[in-house]
């Protein structure tokens, strides 16, 4: 068994993309709102628009607050400050600036249009 994909509901699934775009995913669509793209390490991501969502199960309920952080491990420090200036210079949240942790990483936090915490992060 092993993890295959992470799926994100989305209000707005050309901003997500586009966010999503700036950690090197380049989605394609599978139809009525679904896209998929696929991270460097393997991992697929999937995003469906929040009417998808709710065509698949009426029941369904936009999330009141998110509760799923995605880690992007990068090359080095320094490419933790390019990715986080230009999460934010694209318009997006940066939640916290880069920083060098405590526990031996180079450390920042953005925020997808979505709410979700998305941390940026290398070796120091």
């Amino acid at each position: 068994m092993s993890l295959d994909a992470i799926g994100i509901a989305c209000k707005d699934v050309q901003r997500t993309i586009k966010f999503y775009g700036l950690f090197g995913i380049e989605f394609k669509e599978f139809g009525e709102g679904h896209f998929e793209g696929t991270t460097s390490s393997g991992l697929r991501v999937m995003l469906d628009s929040f009417e998808l969502m709710k065509k698949i199960n009426p029941k369904w309920q936009e999330p009141m607050s998110p509760g799923i952080t995605l880690c992007f491990l990068q090359d080095s420090p320094a490419d933790v400050d390019s990715v986080f200036k230009s999460v934010v210079e694209a318009g997006f949240n940066g939640e916290k600036e880069p920083w060098d942790a405590f526990w031996g990483q180079r450390y920042s936090t953005v925020k997808d249009p979505d709410g979700n915490q998305v941390d940026i992060f290398a070796a120091l």
